[in-house]
Order: structure tokens, then C-alpha cells, then sequence
């Protein structure tokens, strides 16, 4: 759905000639925004449409046309898990790390990749669980989203995990060599 910001919109592939000039594009034109201006009624109806056909299980088709994917891991672990986080009575369940939303990130990422597409995701997960960095980086993901409080902790893990991962397959390659 259109959660991007404009000038993130604007900075894809013939997105300037679409996308209004903010000064605070954080609040301004995006998401429920968009969704009632009478200038989004068109691609809110594709949008519309893509969701009857389904995101992740579609990935496929989706590639044919879309030179990229942004995954909003909320938004995933709410549908996959068919709950509402901001429920007091099931937020209980909700987590990102559920199998099922592994799974669904698992095919997103991989479909991407198998079309040459770039893939990034933003949502509270990678800040709040290393583990869930980890995984996305172990799949290839291109970007990952995080908040402010988490950067420099999740920058360093990853960077971590990168350069064990490089040591050990220099080792295997010296052994086998």
C-alpha cells in the first residue's frame, strides 16, 4: 500500500513527474492521504485490485512489473496472523517472528532476488529483535529499515555477523586451496 513517503516516491524510476514537492513529507502526502485525494483515485483502485490478488503469494506476477518490493513487516504479521496489533485482546500474539511471517518474508525476499529485483522492509522487527536482522541479511535483503534508538546496535551486529561469515568461508577456501 502507498505508505512511502513523496519524496521516496519521487526517488524511483519516473516518480518526480508524479509526486508533489513537500516541505515535511513524513505527514504530509502518504498513506490515508492519498487514499481521499481525488489525484489518487486511479492507483488507489489498482491498489485496490493488487490486494485481491494478494502480495507476498503473487510476488511472482508483482516482479513482472514492479522494479522493486518494500516490505511492511506490521502489515505482513497482521494479515499472516489475521490479528490486530493494536487489539488489547490479541496484541499478545503478534510477533514478527512468528514462523509464519518468516515464511512469507522467506518467499517475498527469494522472489525477489530470482527476478533481479531490489527488496528492502521497514516495520518494527530488525529494531527490536537482532535475530530478525540477522535472518533478513542471512536471505540477501538490499535495505533494512530501523528506528533511530537501533541503528549503531543493529549496524555493528550485522557488520559482526558479516565479517565472521567472510573469516569462515576465507578459512574454507585456504583449506580446500
Amino acid at each position: 500500500m502507498s505508505d512511502f513517503k513523496s519524496n521516496e516516491y519521487a526517488n524511483l524510476l519516473g516518480g518526480r513527474q508524479f509526486e508533489p514537492k513537500e516541505e515535511n513529507p513524513m505527514i504530509g502526502w502518504r498513506g490515508a492521504s492519498r487514499y481521499y485525494d481525488p489525484k489518487y483515485r486511479e492507483a488507489y483502485a489498482l491498489e485496490c485490485k493488487a490486494l485481491k490478488r494478494g502480495n507476498v503469494i503473487f510476488a511472482d506476477e508483482f516482479a513482472q512489473v514492479f522494479d522493486g518490493f518494500s516490505i511492511g513487516s506490521n502489515d505482513l504479521t497482521q494479515l499472516t496472523l489475521g490479528l490486530d496489533r493494536d487489539s488489547a485482546l490479541v496484541a499478545h500474539l503478534f510477533d514478527e517472528r512468528n514462523p509464519a511471517v518468516r515464511r512469507m518474508v522467506t518467499i517475498a525476499i527469494k522472489t525477489a532476488k530470482k527476478y533481479g529485483r531490489k527488496i528492502g522492509i521497514c516495520g518494527q522487527a530488525p529494531s527490536d529483535y537482532p535475530e530478525f536482522a540477522r535472518f533478513l541479511v542471512e536471505l540477501g535483503i538490499d535495505s533494512i529499515s530501523l528506528n533511530p534508538d537501533s541503528v549503531l546496535k543493529t549496524t555493528l551486529d550485522i557488520g559482526n555477523m558479516e565479517s565472521s561469515t567472510t573469516i569462515v568461508d576465507e578459512m574454507m577456501a585456504m583449506a580446500q586451496g
